[in-house]
């Protein structure tokens, strides 16, 4: 059998240098040759002995293309986030404002003729707006009632109804309240009612007008509007 070119015949495997790393696929042309050691699988370079990928090699194209696959991603959120950011700024914004407020004293003055009584119109504190004012019927009669509310600072509410009424209607008003102290404001007698959610009533009348003050709100606030529903209450 002719021996294998580039080996001496009769020499040990172990005595030709790094021919034994070398695989089965020889050099060609002036390719160098491949070694196991720092082969893929498809016989291309991708890491050294210690683990580093090389410069160039496959796995680094893929560990490379892996990544940027995920920084284009959120650039691409980013940049929509900043279009819609734009938009937004540069979009009209409504000019309604988001608390509905009304003009009570406008309202009381067009419906003075359709009442059976004078209207109650208190001027309300620094910071405190209208959000409703009406006149309706009370129930199927043909009496009517006056319902005003009013929105104020640090979360106050207080509304006030008037009606020519009796007292059952406005014992009707405070439903399952319980009935607490009798207070003076403005030289009328009020019956406080209260709730355990804190919503307070405070029922008077003069005759048979009667008026149903309802309020989550300071006591200096419920004052205030009780003195001025006293002088005006005839």
């Amino acid at each position: 059998m002719n021996a294998r070119p580039g080996l001496a015949l009769g020499t040990n495997p172990e005595d030709n240098g790094d021919v034994n790393a070398q695989s089965n696929t020889y050099a060609v042309g002036s390719q160098a040759p491949v070694t196991h050691a720092d082969a893929g699988s498809e016989g291309v370079p991708m890491a050294d002995e210690s683990g580093v990928m090389l410069p160039g090699s496959r796995e680094e194209m893929r560990f490379l293309r892996k990544n940027s696959n995920w920084v284009n991603m959120i650039i691409a959120i980013l940049a929509c986030l900043a279009v819609v950011a734009v938009v937004l700024l540069i979009a009209p914004q409504p000019e309604v404002d988001p608390q509905r407020v009304v003009d009570y004293q406008t309202i009381a003055e067009q419906s003075e003729d359709s009442a059976e009584f004078d209207l109650i119109v208190p001027k309300i504190p620094s910071g405190w707006t209208s959000n409703e004012a009406s006149l309706d019927r009370v129930g199927d009669s043909d009496r009517t009632s006056w319902y005003m509310s009013f929105v104020g600072t640090e979360r106050q509410w207080v509304s006030i109804e008037q009606a020519k009424a009796t007292e059952k209607w406005a014992k009707s008003k405070v439903g399952d309240a319980v009935a607490a102290e009798t207070v003076t404001a403005g030289g009328l007698d009020y019956q406080i009612y209260r709730t355990a959610d804190a919503k307070e009533y405070w029922v008077t009348g003069k005759g048979d007008n009667f008026v149903v003050i309802t309020a989550i709100a300071t006591p200096d606030s419920i004052d205030f509007f009780a003195k001025q529903v006293s002088k005006q209450l005839k």
